[in-house]
């Protein structure tokens, strides 16, 4: 592997990391990795090395050299053209290469305070964010496609059984067809308004939660003398307070359901093509 044959000249020069990455204008960090072979250097940088090492690219890689056939003796002139280091802009903070261009550096808009990373590195951390992204759709869709038809189904149970008791009941008690159609309208509307508490992307539920809060009233705090009169009186403000109180709650809940009803009426069809359009808002308000 190329990483032990960069130890092995490095040591062979009597190097140091920090000697060999000062040469080579890049980090310790970066020779490290080298050698480790978590990651290889550039064609320029494997090029420096071999002029400082004195040996070829191809044994770099550990490849022998050829042995040239030879008849007659050569003299062979070293030529040495020097050749300007490229100044290194940055270090990528995930791979560790240097990045010699600033067009090259890329700093991630995700990550506050993030350090900069090469377009390599930002390219797959944009493709596993997208796949994640992806995964969150998907499942966000399949979520209200479930929601949807639970909503078909226990609308439908809740309307029927209510429908069916209401007309049992009327018609057992002798009421007339006037009640019985009233009782049956009430049970129908039961449909959207369960249907939209199923669907959880319209604002109904919300508005029942904050109508029904209305009845939970804090009573005022009561004085009383330190007397038996005084502890009777004090028991029965305070029976009187709590029968107020489920009172008020009481009112508010049938309050709230009525409402509901009624704007579960108006509500429910744009509730059901939203959640045909867009299944993915079904965690969202209407």
């Amino acid at each position: 592997m190329i990483g032990e044959n960069i130890k092995k000249l490095r040591v062979s020069k009597g190097l140091t990391q920090k000697d060999l990455a000062e040469k080579l204008f890049v980090t310790a960090q970066a020779v490290s990795r080298w050698e480790k072979n978590e990651v290889e250097p550039s064609a320029t940088t494997l090029y420096e090395m071999s002029r400082i090492f004195e040996v070829s690219i191809d044994e770099l890689f550990g490849k022998s050299a050829p042995t040239p056939i030879v008849e007659k003796e050569l003299v062979v002139e070293k030529e040495y053209v020097y050749k300007e280091p490229q100044k290194i802009v940055a270090v990528c903070s995930q791979c560790g290469r240097a990045i010699y261009k600033e067009e090259d550096i890329v700093y991630d808009s995700i990550k506050k305070n993030s350090n900069a990373v090469c377009k390599s590195c930002y390219e797959k951390n944009e493709k596993t964010r997208n796949e994640r992204k992806k995964k969150e759709l998907d499942s966000s869709i399949s979520y209200g496609v479930k929601q949807r038809k639970r909503s078909f189904l226990w609308g439908g149970i809740i309307t029927a059984i209510v429908l069916s008791i209401t007309i049992w009941f009327l018609t057992w008690i002798e009421a007339g067809s006037g009640a019985i159609a009233i009782g049956a309208v009430f049970a129908i509307l039961l449909f959207p308004f369960s249907s939209c508490l199923f669907l959880k992307n319209n604002f109904v539920g919300d508005m029942m939660m904050e109508i029904i809060s209305w009845g939970f009233v804090k009573f005022p705090g009561i004085i009383f003398g330190l007397s038996l009169d005084g502890f009777i009186f004090f028991i029965l403000v305070k029976l009187l307070f709590w029968l107020l109180g489920i009172l008020l709650a009481c009112a508010f809940t049938i309050l709230a359901f009525l409402i509901g009803l009624i704007v579960s009426l108006f509500v429910y069809p744009f509730a059901i093509v939203k959640s045909i359009k867009h299944p993915e808002m079904s965690k969202k308000f209407f």
